[in-house]
């Protein structure tokens, strides 16, 4: 299978249909989504969109979820940091194979070959496969590279901006038991995890 890393996605946005955007001097506010196309489907039939919207700056995305029989929805980073901390608090040492997983893709790792050692780890509470989550987490990190480095429209003081979203990853994955309360908080407020977590996972626990 070929290689793919999170920089390929911003090839694949490019090729859709673009969103229809009625554009003003303070917002951006989109008519008509652009193209989609499915990226993955994943170990319980949960298939992976990602929907053109062009909606923070142009070329952006949105990834969708449809889970088999139900109906489709665009997942936040709330429901992914809510599901690792459920994963983390079912099986610590189970948890970490996922958790490095995205330390792995962060440094350019091909995502396929990831999946492939995350697919068929299960936990007794999570919200989706842990295939489903790191893919889906993926595209939440492209969708960061996208919008605030240099091919998109803001600024992040974070080099890739993805680390943003890797923070709190790390914060999940050292947690105690009760901190998801502050994380989820810090989190829909739109502000940075602690600098601490910027040590990647692998210098922490493989060290």
């Amino acid at each position: 299978m070929k290689s793919v890393k999170v920089d390929d996605v911003f090839e694949i946005v490019q090729t859709l249909r673009p969103a229809e955007i009625k554009e003003t001097k303070k917002t951006r506010r989109v008519i008509k989504e652009g193209g989609r196309v499915l990226l993955y489907s994943g170990s319980n039939g949960t298939k992976v969109y990602i929907v053109r919207t062009d909606k923070i700056c142009p070329g952006d995305f949105k990834v969708v979820l449809q889970p088999e029989g139900r109906k489709e929805f665009a997942p936040t980073h709330v429901r992914l940091f809510f599901d690792l901390y459920l994963k983390r608090i079912s099986d610590e040492t189970q948890a970490r194979s996922v958790f490095l997983a995205f330390e792995r893709i962060n440094q350019g790792g091909d995502i396929n070959e990831v999946l492939d050692d995350v697919r068929g780890i299960n936990f007794s509470m999570e919200l989706d496969p842990s295939d489903v989550t790191v893919f889906y987490g993926s595209l939440l990190m492209a969708e960061q590279d996208w919008n605030y480095g240099k091919r998109g429209c803001k600024e992040s003081k974070l080099d890739p901006p993805r680390e943003f979203l890797m923070r709190f990853i790390r914060w999940i994955a050292q947690s105690e038991y009760g901190d998801i309360d502050r994380i989820i908080t810090t989190a829909v407020r739109n502000k940075p995890a602690p600098k601490k977590y910027g040590v990647p996972l692998f210098e922490i626990w493989e060290g």
